[in-house]
């Protein structure tokens, strides 16, 4: 931009670009959150929904003011003025899609879990390095001043040397029809839920697991209605989580470490509400570290951006998302085998 011929714009010589944003589909967590998050940031305008509805689609844009409505998903990746899409779509349909908009030229953020397999997940990576586009895998609660925080007193060896992790997420699903229950499209406890335990344990110990071990409890139309698993990240580290669509809702995640114990009720999901963290030693608790509430799609989104527009490196590189599949794949084979251990190549 010529600074000498550019005008004050709101009293800045200097203006953000905007990096417009198209959403794939109309599920309930792109109007819940997603949307309203984008729409906090000026630079970041939705002007575009797509479904195989078009009055569905419609009924879905009029609410936000979404001015471009497409009654299927290839007229959206087609707009020359959709930058970034954003893919809610039910699991089965991530890697097809995020492949399609980025052979287009479009970043892409997409809903967790990236993909079905880690084979998805590597052609997914390949598609956005090779048409130099940003991607990103939707776990919001990692942008957040509380994981940092949480970060940085296990890092930091606060509670001594990691020998535990224990997370469990859970919650009851009653709609027979919902799609986290359809094995075509992706559907399971795993999937939904569990790749939040599996992401923030890896990232908490800082290395991949040696072997893992599940075992499933399956619904009748063929998904895991409950999980519990072990991940064996060597050196006497062991972390365990248990997922569920038939249980009372609840989600935590427990650090006991060699000097102390780090308990955090929801870690994953708050929107409009904080939380706090106690640091117990020998079994009384010694501190407690609370945590206001926090937007933490909105960062995680203003992060997308930054790296987007001002070229910032990523947080988490892609190979997170793909380590992330890998482990799932390495659980799913060990629960089909009825939870022998399965060994993983680090």
């Amino acid at each position: 931009m010529d600074i000498l011929s550019s005008k004050p714009i709101g009293g800045n010589i200097f203006r953000k670009p905007e990096l417009n944003w198209g959403i794939l589909g109309t599920a309930r967590i792109a109007a819940r959150a997603i949307i309203p998050a984008l729409q906090s940031n000026k630079n970041t305008p939705v002007i575009a929904v797509a479904s195989r509805d078009l009055t569905r689609a419609q009924e879905f844009a009029a609410p936000f003011e979404i001015p471009r409505v497409y009654g299927n998903y290839e007229d959206l990746i087609s707009d020359s003025n959709v930058q970034a899409v954003y893919i809610p779509l039910p699991n089965s349909e991530h890697a097809s899609w995020a492949i399609k908009a980025m052979q287009a030229g479009k970043h892409v953020l997409v809903e967790k879990p990236f993909a079905l397999n880690a084979n998805e997940a590597q052609l997914m990576v390949s598609a956005a390095l090779e048409n130099s586009v940003v991607l990103m895998e939707g776990f919001m609660y990692r942008y957040s001043e509380r994981f940092d925080k949480l970060y940085e007193l296990i890092r930091s060896g606060t509670i001594g040397k990691i020998r535990l992790l224990q997370s469990g997420f859970s919650f009851t699903l009653g709609n027979p029809d919902d799609i986290r229950l359809a094995p075509d499209l992706g559907g399971g406890a795993l999937y939904d839920l569990g790749a939040y335990s599996i992401n923030i344990q890896r990232l908490l110990v800082g290395r991949e697991p040696s072997s893992v071990q599940a075992i499933c409890q399956m619904s009748k139309s063929g998904v895991d209605l409950q999980t519990v698993s072990t991940l064996d990240f060597g050196d006497q580290v062991f972390g365990q989580f248990m997922v569920s669509f038939n249980a009372d809702g609840s989600h935590f995640l427990r650090v006991v470490g060699s000097a102390g114990t780090l308990q955090i009720e929801k870690p994953f999901l708050l929107i409009g509400e904080g939380t706090s963290a106690v640091l117990s030693v020998n079994g009384k608790e010694s501190k407690r570290i609370n945590f206001r509430a926090e937007n933490d799609y909105k960062h995680m989104l203003d992060h997308f951006y930054n790296v987007a527009v001002s070229k910032d490196v990523p947080k988490f590189p892609l190979s997170d998302a793909v380590n992330n599949m890998v482990v799932i794949d390495a659980l799913f084979q060990s629960a089909v085998d009825n939870g022998s251990t399965v060994y993983l190549k680090n």
